[in-house]
């Protein structure tokens, strides 16, 4: 959860995480339900959106990811500890805040000293200034790719000279290379026989053997597959839950879509068809051409977007969801000061919902990285051979 530092919700500045906590009966605000602060907003903003530091629950971060990013968030509740005015900010802070200060709407000098409390107030410290652009989400996703690349290329790898697979994780493996290659590749790439696929274009160049396309989705496949799976281990993050990398994925295979596409049809004879119907020089025969031009215009470039957002927003909701459930204790003891046995009651109950849910939602991490392999190599497909 994001830190507060104080027993209730810090003033709001720009950029300031609220407080995220059910605090017990802070002094100076009576019986009211202010006494029990809890913000479900910035809770959610530390598990489900990019948050610059690792905090496993409510008190001190374990890991600052982005040391200014974090202190301007949360510079409301540091700037409130006791600590803050005797605090001396060290020279590399300075600079740093220098940097950033005025994006942040904070004195630079005050930030320094909340970068350097920060720091003090963390675990493990923060990392070096030139990895600030890691976050919660994009640090977990890369030490699960990481892993995943040590068990596919230096542990498990297979040898040249093996003609079958050997042991469970080589075994698990080829299968899914199998899959790939029969359920997702073969039925969207077809098979080129022998020549090209421009129509008797100059420029059209022959496509390759769907096969040789196998490596390549699987790799997306157990990419997307283990983003997903690791974003649903307490206090991990996911990639795929953030439109940013999702994007930048749809970006990939959007790019992929043209170039291929030209590349194997020729330029001209690529745009052109995209229309199904004969161009005419009839009147009505050219305002339907270029109708219809439009149109698939339109769902062309709308296909790598419905991609990146079809993997985002399942993913976000997915998890939202989960929050929503083991919170709901959190939500109504915050609400109705003194009513522990309801807040008890309704929080296991929710718990009881999150399992079920939990179950679900790992369902929709293998599906929605299947999804998404599926539609790309349909997509890249449909642009490789367009008269299929």
């Amino acid at each position: 959860m994001p830190e507060t530092g104080v027993p209730h919700v810090a003033p709001a500045v720009e950029g300031a995480a609220p407080a995220v906590a059910a605090e017990a009966h802070a002094s100076g605000h009576g019986s009211g339900h202010s006494s029990h602060a809890f913000d479900f907003d910035a809770l959610n903003l530390s598990h489900n959106y990019p948050y610059p530091a690792i905090a496993w629950g409510h008190g001190k971060p374990q890991l600052i990811l982005d040391l200014a990013g974090y202190a301007s968030k949360n510079y409301a509740s540091l700037s409130s500890d006791e600590k803050f005015n005797t605090v001396v900010a060290e020279s590399g802070h300075v600079a740093w805040a220098q940097d950033v200060a005025a994006k942040k709407g904070i004195e630079a000098g005050q930030l320094a000293k909340a970068m350097t409390l920060a720091e003090g107030n963390s675990l493990l410290g923060s990392l070096p200034r030139p990895l600030s652009f890691f976050n919660h989400q994009t640090f977990w996703s890369t030490i699960a790719l990481f892993v995943l690349a040590g068990v596919l290329l230096v542990t498990h790898r297979r040898k040249p000279e093996q003609l079958k697979p050997q042991g469970r994780v080589q075994h698990m493996i080829e299968s899914v290379v199998l899959f790939v290659r029969d359920e997702i590749v073969r039925p969207n790439i077809p098979q080129n026989h022998g020549h090209g696929h421009g129509h008797g274009d100059a420029h059209a160049v022959a496509a390759p053997a769907p096969d040789a396309w196998t490596p390549f989705f699987t790799a997306i496949l157990l990419a997307l597959i283990t983003c997903n799976v690791v974003g649903l281990i307490p206090i991990f993050g996911t990639a795929t839950g953030h439109i940013g990398v999702t994007a930048a994925w749809s970006l990939i295979i959007a790019v992929l879509m043209l170039v291929l596409g030209m590349w194997h049809n020729g330029i001209a004879k690529f745009w052109i068809n995209l229309v199904p119907v004969k161009w005419s020089w009839n009147p009505g025969g050219m305002v339907l051409w270029f109708f219809l031009f439009f149109l698939e215009l339109v769902s062309l470039f709308s296909r790598p977007i419905v991609l990146a957002v079809r993997l985002f927003a399942n993913m976000f909701a997915g998890h939202i969801a989960l929050l929503v459930f083991l919170s709901l204790g959190f939500v109504i003891y915050a609400s109705s000061p003194g009513s522990d046995g309801m807040a008890g009651g309704i929080g296991l109950l929710g718990w009881l919902v999150a399992v079920p849910l939990y179950a679900l939602e790992l369902l929709v991490c293998f599906l929605q990285a299947y999804i998404f392999t599926l539609l790309s190599a349909v997509f890249i497909g449909l642009c490789i051979h367009q008269e299929h």
